[in-house]
């Protein structure tokens, strides 16, 4: 036989004897293996004596010998088990995986703990409130803004921010739901949240009510402001409140609003959403599919899941709603987890600008080639954002 016919039926031989890894229970003394060893193809992997086991690395062919031999209590496979990741969990619901927001959890957990959530991040949600004694967002609101109408109140008393209508209520969950395997999670679950409650009960408010409570918001120390909210037109105090937080170096996440029309020459996306320094933020579907309603232009920057998604609800409740109000707390949770961890890291936060190009270059695309109007640059990725702002 030729040396390169003999290397190939050595290969061969090598595949047809499979190897299985088992465990071996005896009931006195370990077995007596010299008979079916004699090929020295059976390796003691690991001795347990306590529990009188023994784990080997034996031909496939053999075991069946091997569980003939004299005191073998049990032959049994050596299973293989894996850590359980926070994906796992039952409260995880499928728009927060859709982001890959777990990935960063399991990821960071090991090295840096609960900034891996979040922790160490303070995000305001600008909304019809927040209610603050649901279980799954006990303890997370720290301070409450109120601004509706000519009354200003900024403190600690969180009733004057109680949610009536369930819109905020809804919002703070996707960001911030509570990480326990009951009800669902939030993006990032360890974050602080000062409510500001700009909205009435109806779920309207005028647009210098928003611009004090975007400017209250940042003298309170957020740095992350959420806001599932806007108007069709401009306004001079709305921009200027919005510019004053950005030269404050606040990062700014806003709906680009329902009254998309499936016209891409159109321009539907609503303030603040519209400003260049705010990320501008469109829905999309469990399919990633973009529902006819999300609002389209050149100002969308990014989307995220905003249909049918289920989250906290007064009264200790939970329900679905829909809209890019929901797909706005999905980014403003990345950014949280993109700040936290960075901190975590001995690292400065990022400037808005900065966010915007993690977020926005690590988006995956998902509609058209390239930035389209009605996803922007894609879907966000909180695994891949979270490592891209590592790296700067």
């Amino acid at each position: 036989m030729s040396k390169m016919l003999y290397v190939l039926a050595l290969a061969l031989l090598v595949v047809y004897i499979q190897a299985a890894r088992v465990v071996v229970g005896y009931a006195d003394a370990p077995p007596d293996m010299a008979h079916i060893n004699a090929t020295g193809d059976v390796k003691v992997l690991k001795h347990l004596k306590e529990i009188k086991a023994l784990v080997l690395n034996i031909p496939d062919h053999k075991v069946g010998e091997l569980k003939k031999l004299k005191g073998i209590k049990y032959v049994e496979e050596d299973k293989i088990a894996k850590a359980f990741g926070f994906g796992d969990y039952a409260d995880v619901q499928w728009n927060v995986k859709m982001i890959n927001a777990h990935l960063v959890w399991d990821q960071y957990f090991v090295t840096i703990g609960d900034a891996a959530f979040g922790y160490g991040v303070t995000v305001a949600v600008l909304d019809t409130g927040i209610d603050y004694k649901h279980p799954q967002l006990s303890g997370k609101v720290v301070y409450c803004i109120y601004t509706v109408g000519t009354r200003l109140y900024k403190g600690t008393n969180l009733g004057n921010c109680a949610d009536r209508n369930g819109h905020g209520t809804h919002v703070a969950g996707i960001i911030a739901a509570s990480l326990d395997n009951v009800g669902v999670a939030g993006v990032a679950p360890k974050v602080k949240l000062i409510a500001v409650k700009v909205l009435s009960d109806t779920g309207s408010g005028y647009y210098s009510d928003i611009a004090e409570g975007i400017i209250e918001a940042v003298k309170a120390g957020a740095a992350i402001l959420s806001m599932s909210l806007g108007g069709p037109s401009d306004s001079s105090v709305l921009r200027d409140a919005s510019y004053w937080a950005y030269q404050q170096g606040a990062v700014q996440v806003a709906a680009a609003g329902n009254s998309g029309d499936g016209n891409p020459s159109t321009d539907n996306v609503s303030y603040p959403a519209r400003y260049s320094w705010v990320i501008a933020v469109a829905a999309v579907d469990q399919n990633g599919a973009i529902p006819t309603w999300s609002s389209d232009g050149p100002e969308v920057d990014v989307a995220a899941p905003g249909v049918n998604i289920l989250s906290t609800y007064p009264g200790g409740r939970y329900a679905y709603m829909s809209g890019t109000s929901m797909a706005t707390p999905h980014v403003t949770g990345v950014v949280a987890l993109i700040q936290a961890v960075r901190l975590a890291y001995g690292k400065r936060a990022l400037t808005p600008d900065e966010v915007y190009q993690v977020l926005t270059t690590t988006a995956r695309d998902i509609g058209p080639q390239g930035f389209d109007v009605f996803t922007g640059y894609g879907l966000v990725d909180a695994y891949a954002a979270v490592a891209s702002a590592l790296a700067r």
